[in-house]
């Protein structure tokens, strides 16, 4: 999942240059987009050697955010008119201050040059996930180390998708569900769809939480879970909100290729996306 979100940023990143808004201008500037919130699905897994194709726009602007839309394609050969959609996508970006870290408006030289007037459209957010009034699952602890940061000196998007991942697994195990369970059985719960966001920053040093719930799904081999975690300093201060599902796939026979879907569980509500949020 963290590759999958390394992928998109770099593709927000190609694009702003190619619009005529590139690191140099934004240094110049003292401005940097942040992600807000992230929300994806992975309906296709993807695997060595597959060939891919990612494109990427803007769907609004706001005050001080813009939201992006994303769409993975595997590239089929022969190629079809339109390859096998792998991943879909958006993120909600904030523009801001490098040196206050505050947001700031988007400058109407940006929303000429994307949209063609100044008046640029806005979309509908998606209402936040809802953390349960209940004591987490499981709770885990750790600290910030410096390879977990990105070059505005917090954690990165998809550093965070990893932590959380490995907060999902310790999870699993508890349950009696842990990797070595789930190899055995020929596969693995592998997620499909998250929604993932920004509350704080987190920096080096810094001593965090990660509580994790059980959503309507519990994990079993072959099926699916739905899983709500949150990530917090110890000093109270909050940092993410996150919803996820899970689906089982079964192993690739071929080593490095693509793992292959289980049986589909019905979708459950966190794991549903719109176009606009």
């Amino acid at each position: 999942m963290s590759a999958l979100l390394g992928l998109l940023e770099g593709a927000a990143v190609e694009a702003s240059v190619r619009a005529g808004f590139g690191p140099a201008r934004y240094a110049r500037e003292g401005r940097a987009w942040l992600v807000r919130r992230t929300r994806l699905q992975r309906p296709a897994a993807l695997g060595g050697g597959d060939r891919i194709v990612l494109t990427t726009r803007v769907l609004d602007f706001r005050r001080a955010r813009s939201l992006r839309r994303y769409e993975l394609r595997q590239i089929e050969d022969p190629p079809a008119a339109a390859g096998l959609l792998a991943a879909y996508a958006t993120t909600d970006w904030v523009y801001c201050d490098t040196r206050s870290g505050r947001p700031v408006s988007v400058p109407e030289a940006m929303k000429i040059a994307l949209f063609g007037t100044a008046d640029a459209p806005t979309k509908a957010r998606a209402p936040r996930v809802t953390v349960p009034p209940v004591t987490a699952a499981s709770t885990r602890r750790l600290h910030i180390a410096v390879s977990a940061l990105d070059h505005m000196r917090h954690v990165n998007n998809a550093v965070w998708a990893d932590l959380l991942e490995d907060a999902a697994f310790g999870l699993f195990s508890i349950l009696g569900l842990g990797l070595d369970r789930m190899l055995e059985a020929g596969g693995a719960l592998r997620i499909r769809s998250l929604d993932l966001e920004y509350l704080g920053e987190a920096t080096v040093g810094d001593s965090i939480v990660i509580e994790t719930w059980l959503g309507a799904a519990a994990p079993t081999i072959g099926g699916s879970a739905d899983l709500i975690q949150t990530a917090r300093c110890e000093d109270g201060r909050p940092l993410i909100r996150a919803a996820s599902t899970w689906h089982w796939t079964t192993a690739s026979p071929t080593l490095g290729g693509p793992p292959r879907a289980g049986p589909d569980a019905p979708r459950s509500r966190a794991s549903k996306l719109r176009d606009n949020t």
